[in-house]
């Protein structure tokens, strides 16, 4: 009976933290994934280092408090009360004795629990700063290395870390309290029943199953006293992760909408014709742009003043929405090859736009993955076309694994060039009916140039272009003035 006894508790307290990992890891999957979709779909967020924490260190508290928080709340606290009911039903004096110091431990951890978000919260602050830090200073490194700043840098984060390395302890000093408190009350159970022996105020009948059971209670009181640190710890994440997710949700929703309707939006070339663009009522930065006819065939090169206002129009028009949208201003109109781009789920504008661009760096994954990024259906022989036309066939041939050969890093083992004749690439791939080039010809070399012009003589939709040089690569372009007024 007594082996049954034990592997029956060896056995359930196996499923339960199986179980409880299992839990926790499926419910912070689905958090990472508004988490993310939120940051992806916003224009402007956090620095890297703040997501990258989000992501990391928040859903880790979030994690530990479903996985080994709740699931300990929900099955050590009944288990106390259980036993403590049992021995006071048994005989009240020591069921007075072991409740006594529970009931004090209860009483001390709201204020203990409180002072454990504070610095709960202290410590999440400091650590995005410096994660903030880290990701802005390693991305800036060829210029502090230029400036001779390495040390400058480090000693910044020097700082930071310090901080976090305080904030850490003092979190610690709370939370190493509330577990102590916890161990404290089982002791403090354990020594009462002893002391009621001894006086001969219960028999040693009575004395040695209360022992025994006073002895199973320690295990789930530590529990219990763990559950309060995760528990604030998931509660500072939480604060922050709150409105963000929410607002994941909602451009999740707002997808869904645009997809179920979409079949019921018209296709109207009176105006665009076969491939052809028209943009009216664009506003970036609070400024109206002016609107824009363009022809299947014609190169339009954007035209400002500035080259920031250059690349925030064709972010704003890659979003198919206005930034920010004026008050009482005209609403947006994009139409593209006849279809209305601003009620287009994300699916179908990938093969109404193809875009390329020096400011984006290629994601990790195969190479077949980069090129055919916008369209995941697309063959392989569509692939190798598309790699083809940009002149990567005889530089997939030299490498090992061809196609499946893994990108990290922005784009290597790929050269520079090579890299961004894979963005051109896949921007080419099924011949979308606007072709998008921000400023690509700069990260090309003359053979990359010349494959681009060659592409460009002949594309059968509107190409818009940023360049410092558009005559190079666009001959007989029209011009696009977009400072407006």
């Amino acid at each position: 009976m007594l082996a049954v006894a034990v592997l029956t508790l060896f056995g359930a307290r196996w499923a339960e933290r199986v179980v409880a990992e299992d839990l926790g890891q499926d419910y912070v999957h689905g958090l990472r994934r508004r988490l993310i979709g939120a940051a992806l779909a916003e224009d402007a967020g956090p620095s890297l280092g703040v997501t990258i924490t989000r992501a990391s260190n928040d859903l880790t508290a979030v994690r530990t408090w479903v996985a080994r928080g709740l699931v300990a709340l929900l099955t050590s606290l009944p288990f106390v009360v259980l036993v403590v009911v049992v021995l006071g039903l048994s005989d009240w004096r020591i069921g007075l004795a072991v409740g006594l110091p529970v009931v004090l431990f209860g009483l001390a951890v709201p204020p203990l629990a409180r002072a454990a978000l504070r610095r709960a919260r202290t410590l999440r602050r400091h650590r995005g700063r410096m994660s903030g830090r880290i990701a802005d200073a390693v991305r800036a490194r060829e210029g502090i290395r230029a400036a001779g700043g390495v040390r400058r840098e480090l000693n910044a984060l020097d700082r930071d870390s310090r901080r976090v390395v305080g904030a850490a302890v003092g979190r610690s000093r709370v939370t190493g309290l509330v577990r102590a408190a916890a161990l404290t009350a089982a002791s403090l159970s354990t020594g009462t029943v002893v002391v009621l022996g001894s006086l001969a105020v219960v028999d040693a009948a009575a004395v040695a199953s209360a022992m025994m059971l006073v002895g199973v209670l320690t295990t789930p009181l530590g529990d219990l006293g763990r559950v309060v640190e995760y528990r604030q710890n998931y509660r500072a994440a939480r604060r922050i992760q709150a409105p963000l997710l929410a607002r994941g949700e909602e451009l999740l929703r707002a997808e869904r909408e645009l997809e179920r309707d979409w079949a019921r939006v018209p296709r109207d070339r009176s105006v665009t014709g076969r491939n052809g663009v028209w943009i009216e009522g664009l506003v970036v930065g609070g400024r109206p742009v002016p609107a824009l006819l363009a022809r299947a065939g014609e190169r339009v090169v954007l035209d400002a003043r500035d080259p920031a206002r250059a690349a925030a129009v064709l972010d704003a028009v890659l979003a198919g929405r206005n930034d920010p949208a004026q008050p009482g201003a005209q609403a947006l109109r994009m139409v593209v090859d006849g279809y209305d781009y601003t009620r287009a789920p994300a699916r179908e504008r990938r093969g109404l736009l193809g875009h390329a661009s020096a400011r984006v760096p290629l994601e990790r994954g195969t190479i077949e993955r980069a090129v055919t990024y916008r369209d995941p259906r697309a063959t392989e022989d569509e692939c190798r076309r598309a790699l083809g036309r940009v002149g990567l066939g005889s530089v997939l041939e030299a490498l090992p694994r061809g196609t499946q050969t893994r990108l990290r890093d922005g784009g290597r083992p790929l050269t520079g060039p090579q890299a961004a004749r894979l963005k051109l690439g896949r921007a080419l791939l099924g011949d979308p009916p606007v072709l998008v080039l921000d400023g690509l010809d700069a990260e090309l070399d003359d053979e990359g140039v010349r494959l681009l012009r060659r592409e460009l003589a002949d594309y059968p939709g509107v190409v818009l272009v940023t360049s410092h040089d558009p005559g190079r690569i666009a001959p007989g372009h029209r011009s696009w003035t977009i400072d407006g007024p």
